[in-house]
């Protein structure tokens, strides 16, 4: 807990639950000080069956589902790690610590009631437990439960790695995730932790993967080509635009409830139904991604921000779909922002945020609050993460 520099494995899935990103990074110092190279990394399918049974418990599982789940996905991960050490020649003994997020089943960011108990909640699988047992290093994981105990929304989780990799002592800029759900951290020039603000903006890669499962049998859309071929229609655009979450103010958080296989269902109904063919829907539903971000931007960021605000530095998997990233692009000029990636200030969007989770580890471990409150509504900052010894 002393240790001011440390080797730390990261582990991630996402929303989209293809497998487990796991990278190995030598970490030093704190906050906006840290510093941080990459040793390993590697990209670990999930089994088709776990995937399965992923998506479909994320959907509406039983018990028995979430509970199998939590050990299934942890052991999934022990594996994916010990597989990065083996093929990386790294040694166990090197290594101070595991975090891992684990994978999301469940978020629920609106208040509910039972009894005279309020609170929000959100689940994800994978026991830190179970990983520090197959793995043997110390596990540091279940990050969002302190931050939803203080009354936040346990999301978005990434913003404090935001703050410490990319704040700019020049330069305001946006960083936009696009994965399953897209997501903005607010960075002014030279910003302190209690500057930085954070929030969902709707679907990233969510939407866009559900219509292409059901109209095509396939999981994405390679490089947006399927999208490129069709044509956005307006009215369709405008009805999916008008989804409440879209439109509400931050803080907000969005998962499977909000943009998961009924939305994607809706969107294709109502295109069928108006005569689109199936090429125009998933054109439809990619500018909706697109446009979702923009919207936000512009109600909830550059009006109502006295701060320049000039770069959007963008990651996640979205950044593989050209049609989202030309059509990204041409909305940010008529701003005069300017669109970055990940890679051009030295990060793997791939790793971004399994690199993000072995950041809040090191720091919960040396008892360093690591979350952000103005992104997630907490009351205030606490020490995300269980630790598995």
């Amino acid at each position: 807990m002393s240790k001011d520099s440390r080797i730390v494995v990261g582990s991630m899935s996402g929303t989209s639950a293809d497998g487990v990103d796991v990278v190995i990074v030598h970490l030093k110092g704190h906050g906006r000080n840290i510093r941080w190279r990459i040793l390993a990394s590697r990209v670990i399918p999930y089994p088709p069956e776990l995937k399965k049974r992923v998506l479909r418990c994320s959907e509406g599982g039983s018990v028995e589902d979430v509970c199998l789940l939590n050990y299934v996905v942890g052991i999934s991960f022990a594996r994916a790690i010990m597989r990065t050490l083996d093929e990386s020649g790294i040694k166990k003994s090197e290594v101070d610590l595991v975090g891992s997020h684990g994978q999301t089943v469940y978020h629920m960011p609106e208040y509910l009631k039972v009894g005279d108990i309020e609170t929000r909640c959100s689940l994800q699988v994978g026991s830190p437990a179970v990983i520090a047992e197959h793995v043997g290093l110390i596990t540091v994981g279940d990050f969002r439960c302190r931050d939803i105990a203080v009354g936040g929304h346990g999301a978005p989780i990434i913003s404090y790695v935001d703050w410490a990799l990319l704040t700019s002592d020049r330069t305001g800029r946006l960083v936009q995730n696009i994965g399953g759900i897209a997501n903005v951290t607010v960075l002014p020039p030279r910003a302190t932790l209690s500057e930085v603000y954070a929030f969902d903006t709707g679907p990233g890669n969510m939407v866009i993967d559900e219509v292409m499962r059901i109209l095509y049998g396939v999981e994405y859309d390679v490089d947006g080509e399927t999208a490129r071929r069709g044509n956005v229609d307006g009215n369709l655009l405008r009805e999916l635009m008008d989804h409440w979450f879209i439109k509400a103010k931050p803080p907000k958080t969005a998962g499977r409830r909000e943009f998961g296989r009924r939305f994607a269902e809706y969107a294709i109904r109502k295109g069928l139904k108006i005569g689109l063919s199936k090429q125009d829907i998933v054109a439809t539903v990619t500018a909706l991604t697109v446009e979702s971000i923009v919207y936000n931007y512009d109600r909830f960021v550059l009006r109502s921000s006295s701060r320049k605000y000039t770069e959007v530095i963008v990651g996640g998997g979205g950044t593989k779909n050209r049609f989202i990233m030309e059509r990204l692009r041409d909305e940010l000029k008529e701003r005069g922002l300017r669109l970055l990636t990940h890679e051009d200030l030295g990060i793997d969007s791939k790793f971004k945020e399994s690199l993000g989770m072995a950041i809040l580890a090191h720091e919960a471990l040396s008892g360093i609050p690591n979350n952000v409150p103005k992104a997630t509504g907490a009351k205030k900052a606490v020490v995300m993460g269980l630790i598995a010894l």
